[in-house]
């Protein structure tokens, strides 16, 4: 009789342990599980910053581009406007650099629409850049006039894809493929290049680069 007491005491001895030894290891892996979910949060929660100050420098960009200065004439009863980085030749020079500067770190974290419309937009001043790279300063605001829709067009695409991201990417917990092609096909590029009031009507850019004097 003391040797079936003894034999079950150490059986529920021996359950006592294992049942410990369970519930430990079930604790560990609920703790480790909590922590690494944790982790992943905090470490999400860093990206999501980056990700949101990059799409807000975006859309600081497409408002400046917005931002229109009277030329003190009327056509076709209404004012006379040109982009206010369009102003003088030092403002167009300080926006382009101003551009690049802000973009090229912000292009990391961007979502994949708006990095392409982004590197779009950049392909749009470096043509402009380089057509105005000999034209003095006076010229700047007539020709800003002429191309100005060309701003208001690049400016409400950019900042329309930068809140797609607010509305629906920026609650997807993944990054893009950095492998992900970033800029549209160069067919497309060119295309919307030659759209452009900039490309459109180049023989009346050239008149004012040449002449001084906006086509009536």
């Amino acid at each position: 009789m003391s040797e079936l007491l003894k034999n079950t005491a150490i059986v529920a001895l021996i359950g006592v342990i294992i049942g410990a030894v369970l519930t430990g290891g079930i604790n560990l892996l609920i703790a480790w599980v909590t922590r690494n979910r944790d982790f992943n949060l905090k470490l999400w929660e860093r990206f999501l910053d980056h990700r949101i100050t990059a799409h807000e420098a975006v859309v600081s960009l497409a408002l400046k581009m917005r931002f229109m200065c009277p030329l003190g004439t009327v056509q076709a009863g209404e004012v006379v406007r040109a982009p206010q980085v369009m102003m003088s030749k030092d403002a167009f020079e300080n926006w382009f650099a101003e551009f690049s500067v802000t973009s090229a770190p912000a292009t990391t974290w961007l979502s994949s629409p708006v990095k392409k419309e982004l590197n779009f937009v950049q392909d749009y001043f470096v043509t402009l850049h380089t057509s105005l790279s000999e034209v003095s300063s006076e010229r700047f605001p007539m020709v800003g006039a002429l191309i100005r829709q060309d701003f208001i067009d690049l400016s409400s695409s950019l900042e329309q894809k930068a809140f797609q991201f607010f509305e629906v990417e920026a609650r997807k917990r993944r990054l893009d493929d950095l492998k992900e092609h970033h800029k549209y096909p160069l067919e497309e590029t060119t295309n919307r290049l030659h759209k452009t009031m900039l490309l459109a009507r180049w023989p009346d850019v050239q008149k004012i680069i040449q002449t001084g004097q906006s086509p009536t």
